[in-house]
């Protein structure tokens, strides 16, 4: 499966990747997202809270945001710039919401 596609094995998952800048990068899941940010399934990075990354989501290029907050496999990511109404749409559209 290519990184920030829908994974066709269900079509109500989106999933992205998120870059640090100490340069690491994962593949996560999106379980939430609004106009300011999103909420992901994170494991496995060493980025903390309050560190800067870059987030791709589907049919977008990379997104600067800031790791706000990391609990129990889950984190908060705010997006440096909201994202336009149009494509939120189109993204929770594809979670099903």
């Amino acid at each position: 499966m290519a990184t920030g596609l829908i994974d066709r094995d269900d079509a109500n998952v989106v999933r992205g990747k998120v870059r640090a800048k100490t340069g690491g990068s994962i593949d996560l899941q999106v379980l939430d997202i609004s106009a300011g940010g999103a909420m992901v399934d994170f494991h496995g990075s060493a980025a903390r809270p309050g560190e800067r990354v870059l987030i791709t989501l589907p049919g977008l290029s990379a997104l600067p945001a800031e790791l706000v907050w990391v609990e129990d496999g889950r984190a908060g990511i705010a997006f440096e710039v909201p994202l336009h109404e149009t494509v939120l749409a189109r993204l929770q559209g594809i979670m099903g919401r």
